[in-house]
């Protein structure tokens, strides 16, 4: 009898258990259950995750606030590309919990929630990538960042401006703190994160300035005069004053682009298509060619250089060093063990000069120089054009010529007096240009108009002067 009043008492207790969690289907999710902070309380999984993604429409647009001292930025959890880590996996919690496990387990936890609510954990994470992107461009600039060393020679006197240690935004760190923030006490509107910062150390230090001493190569050419000159000044002075550290390299459009009215340039003649036109810059490869001869003579790396479209007058062939556009440029590397100074300017003696100076470690009597050698050339022809507005008889050339060629450079290193090696540097090819040649067609007589007109179109000057004669005489 007893056994039987035990059983039943088992039984009772246990019917009465399941009669309280019952109440709670296994559909939908358990009174008192948030998912983060998202009450999902007698949801299904489906209207659970139609609730987060709710919130998390409103949540992407909160901003937030980057403090760096008394200097802040903005920007939006958008940018910053906020994500819900495992929502599908987080709502499978929340339904699951008071639904697993003994009769008298899911009671506990179910009776667990007339007190206190369940929360799931549901990590918020931003993309670290894009996180990275927005810091670098928007809070770095925050930052009292460190002072290289400067250097500057003045009076023939290199004279050093000291180095200054400053800060700069621990990236990592703060990528960190933000999602620390997103997960522990935000509010779910504003965000104010105040940026870590770390020591940062100036990357030139006056002692890496201080062998800064000796001309390592120097070339001089003609500046010329008008809005060209203009040109070569401007452009020299973008250069000039450039310190490379020991394998750091340059790049001659870089430093001294974009080539318009707003920085410094003005219209001058330049080459485009075998022809001469004005351009803003025109004359700025006269800068890059004559660094390109200072940067030979000093030894240092040459990554990029191209020729002229046709030769040029100021230095002979194969010692040019195109600009054009974004595909010719001139760059080259400082492959000395110590940092470089470029000094670069038009003297009184109207000579556009660069000069390279550092600390010279090549053995002495060991000397260097170029020698230009053309190959072949190809003569220009002559192209003969119509003008209707002058009359016929009149031939007037209206575009210079310029003589095709192959030529090479070759560097030649001497040691006591003594050639050493002799080799070649570069090799260049440069496009011919006919001339080109106005003539009259204008006459009374529209029969000898057509007559010189067919005779320009065979291009055979001979015709053409046979042709003129004739018409003439019948005008």
């Amino acid at each position: 009898m007893a056994v039987l009043l035990v059983v039943l008492m088992y039984v009772a207790s246990h019917l009465a258990l399941y009669r309280y969690v019952s109440r709670y289907p296994k559909e939908r999710i358990c009174d008192n259950v948030f998912i983060h902070t998202v009450d999902v309380s007698g949801m299904t999984a489906k209207e659970a995750e139609a609730e987060l993604k709710k919130h998390f429409a409103e949540d992407v647009k909160a901003e937030v606030v980057l403090k760096a001292d008394d200097k802040e930025t903005k920007t939006t959890l958008k940018d910053l590309e906020l994500q819900y880590e495992n929502e599908k996996g987080a709502v499978k919690e929340a339904l699951s919990y008071g639904k697993k496990g003994s009769l008298l387990k899911r009671y506990r936890e179910i009776r667990k929630l007339k007190k206190e609510k369940q929360v799931v954990d549901m990590k918020l994470k931003v993309d670290s990538n894009k996180t990275e992107k927005i810091l670098k461009k928007q809070a770095v600039p925050l930052a009292t960042h460190a002072t290289d060393a400067t250097i500057e020679r003045v009076d023939g006197q290199f004279q050093i401006k000291d180095a200054k240690k400053g800060k700069t935004i621990d990236i990592k760190e703060t990528i960190k703190l933000i999602e620390r923030a997103l997960n522990k006490k935000w509010n779910h509107k504003e965000l104010t994160i105040k940026l870590l910062q770390k020591t940062e150390e100036p990357k030139v230090t006056t002692d890496d300035l201080k062998d800064i001493k000796d001309c390592l190569g120097t070339f001089s050419t003609d500046a010329g005069g008008g809005q060209r000159w203009k040109n070569l000044k401007n452009g020299a002075s973008k250069i000039s004053g450039t310190v490379l550290m020991p394998g750091e390299s340059a790049s001659v459009h870089d430093i001294t682009a974009p080539y318009d009215k707003e920085h410094g340039y003005a219209l001058a003649g330049s080459y485009e298509n075998g022809k001469v036109v004005d351009s803003y810059g025109g004359g700025i490869c006269q800068v890059s060619t004559t660094l390109y001869n200072a940067v030979l003579y000093a030894e240092l790396k040459v990554t990029k250089r191209f020729p002229h479209s046709m030769a040029v007058a100021y230095v002979e062939p194969s010692r040019d060093a195109a600009i054009a556009g974004d595909f010719k440029d001139f760059c080259f590397q400082n492959s000395y063990k110590y940092p470089i100074y470029i000094e670069g300017g038009i003297d009184s003696s109207n000579q556009l000069t660069f000069s390279i100076y550092g600390k010279d470690t090549r053995p002495k009597g060991r000397k260097i120089r170029f020698e230009s050698e053309t190959i072949s050339t190809q003569e220009p022809g002559a192209t003969y054009q119509a003008n209707s507005d002058a009359a016929i008889g009149s031939i007037v050339a209206v575009g210079g010529a310029h003589t095709g060629r192959t030529a090479r450079l070759w560097k030649i290193v001497t040691k006591d007096g003594k050639q050493v090696s002799r080799k070649v540097i570069n090799n260049s090819t440069y496009n011919k240009s006919d001339s080109i040649i106005s003539v009259g067609t204008k006459s009374s007589s529209s029969e000898a108009s057509q007559l010189v007109q067919s005779a320009i179109a065979s291009q055979d000057r001979s015709r053409i002067n046979v042709a003129i004669s004739k018409a003439q005489g019948m005008e």
